[in-house]
């Protein structure tokens, strides 16, 4: 929960040393002192008192007015509460204030972390992550989010404002006050969201959210590590001005481009960053572009039309965009327009295809005319 950037509703503020008492487990919380505010309520620093002999333990105390968010995160908590990279929630009550007889809040007890907010550290400190260290803890929480998605949920929240940094800047991420399990195989709904860090389709108006726009969120989170930065969003071409692996620079493409494209899951994404220092596929070997699928991609010495045309004559169909019925893709000179270092969006769409059994060919410009010219001389 990020600070309070508007007044914080009368009901909700509790005053330092207020005693808060959990009536089922008679336990009791000492407030300490306002952390913030967000789309659950009020979050309060207090010490846990489990009876008079023991000593106080910090926590974060969460009370809000509204009883499904409430019942949301309590729920969330207790189904995901082994699951590590994740805040922990150790129960749930409702509280009446003696002074306010009848009108219940209702209290969330949940793990203090230290250095709080990813927002907030990241305006503290505004320098990048090392590479290394980034992708370690966004892999943490993709083990963590793959959980979430595996039980037909998505979270809709993954902001650094829900994302907390503990000791030695290990990230753990909180807050699942909107987050909603699918029913049956229908699309959790687009209804709740925070719009600066929603995916480019959920602010154009697309009526569901899905798997893949959480995986969007991770890798906004991602690039801020990267850059030190979290207040704002990175756009596609923004990518290629990081510091940062070509590899990387391909993981945030596949989660910020067009939806269609992405990592449909946490699970998908999870794989495709484990998979980056395993043994590279064996090249697919073509022969003859007779009846081949193909596409061209970069800058050539000839002409595209020529290009175009050689490949027809060796008879090649020639189409514009990678598909799962592309057979091979000549990869010319890099493009100012490349994404990823190395990757065009183009080469980005062979690597999802690989992902998804259908290797694809690629050749460079010299083994596409000798293959071309091949044709031609046999014809002759």
């Amino acid at each position: 929960m990020s600070a309070p950037r508007a007044p914080i509703d009368p009901a909700l503020l509790l005053q330092p040393e207020t005693m808060v008492r959990d009536a089922m487990s008679r336990r009791a919380y000492r407030i300490v002192r306002l952390l913030g505010q967000g789309g659950f309520g009020v979050a309060y620093l207090a010490d846990r008192l489990s009876d008079v002999k023991s000593a106080a333990e910090p926590c974060v105390l969460k009370v809000t007015l509204h009883a499904p968010t409430w019942h949301r995160e309590a729920y969330f908590g207790h189904l995901l509460r082994h699951v590590p990279a994740l805040v922990a929630v150790y129960g749930s009550f409702a509280w009446i204030p003696p002074e306010r007889r009848g009108l219940p809040l209702y209290c969330l007890d949940s793990e203090y972390v230290e250095q709080g907010d990813l927002g907030r550290y990241l305006e503290r400190r505004p320098q990048p992550w090392p590479e290394a260290r980034a992708r370690r803890e966004i892999i943490r929480l993709l083990r963590a989010v793959t959980r979430i998605h595996a039980s037909g949920a998505v979270h809709r929240d993954i902001t650094p404002s829900n994302v907390f940094v503990a000791a030695d800047r290990v990230l753990k991420l909180g807050d699942f006050g909107i987050a909603l399990h699918r029913v049956g195989h229908k699309d959790v709904p687009a209804d709740a969201f925070a719009p600066r860090f929603a995916p480019r389709a959920i602010q154009s108006g697309a009526k569901s959210w899905r798997q893949a726009d959480d995986v969007h969120q991770i890798g906004q989170l991602y690039a801020a590590l990267l850059s030190g930065i979290g207040s704002r969003k990175i756009t596609a071409p923004q990518v290629k001005n990081l510091d940062c692996s070509a590899h990387t620079k391909s993981v945030l493409q596949r989660c910020i481009g067009e939806r269609r494209k992405c990592f449909t899951s946490a699970a998908e994404m999870l794989e495709y960053m484990e998979r980056e220092k395993q043994t590279p596929p064996q090249p697919v070997r073509v022969r003859s572009l007779e009846g081949k699928r193909l596409v061209f991609t970069g800058g050539m010495s000839l002409l595209r039309a020529q290009a175009r045309k050689l490949a027809r004559r060796a008879g090649a169909i020639v189409e514009d965009r990678v598909n799962h019925q592309t057979d091979v893709l000549v990869v010319g000179d890099q493009s100012p327009h490349w994404k990823a270092e190395k990757k065009g969006q183009k080469l980005l769409d062979a690597d999802r295809e690989a992902e998804r059994g259908h290797k694809i060919a690629l050749l460079t410009e010299a083994r596409f005319l000798t293959l071309a010219r091949a044709k031609r001389r046999a014809a002759s």
